[in-house]
């Protein structure tokens, strides 16, 4: 399964970034390396991005990386969602908002998320 990849929705091209169920932090790091290639070569303001993050591998080095990611990853976002965010997950999103300063809307359905992200 392929963790970075723009999928079409409702005639949206939205870039899925897919933490989910990621057996450790390293594997993290390697996929949000791979997203932040391809997020830089995109236009400012222009980027939809969904990252699902459910039952994803995290320890300090890793909210770290996402925080600094994320961070690099504002200018070119038009509007971003997350899937999974809930028990601890709530406390790293809320903490990582406050450092970017940005939206990012949280979803319980992968199809909100996107027919939302397509809407922008």
């Amino acid at each position: 399964m392929e963790r970075v990849r723009f999928i079409a929705h409702k005639g949206a091209k939205i870039l899925k970034v897919d933490l989910s169920h990621s057996t450790s932090v390293e594997e993290n790091i390697e996929v949000l390396d791979q997203a932040r290639k391809i997020i830089s070569t995109q236009p400012k303001r222009s980027l939809l991005l969904l990252t699902d993050v459910t039952k994803a591998a995290f320890n300090p080095k890793g909210i770290t990386v996402l925080k600094e990611w994320s961070s690099s990853n504002t200018p070119y976002l038009q509007a971003s969602a997350v899937l999974g965010v809930g028990g601890i997950y709530r406390i790293i999103y809320e903490a990582l908002v406050k450092v970017v300063k940005r939206e990012i809307v949280c979803f319980d359905t992968e199809e909100e998320a996107l027919d939302w992200l397509a809407s922008r």
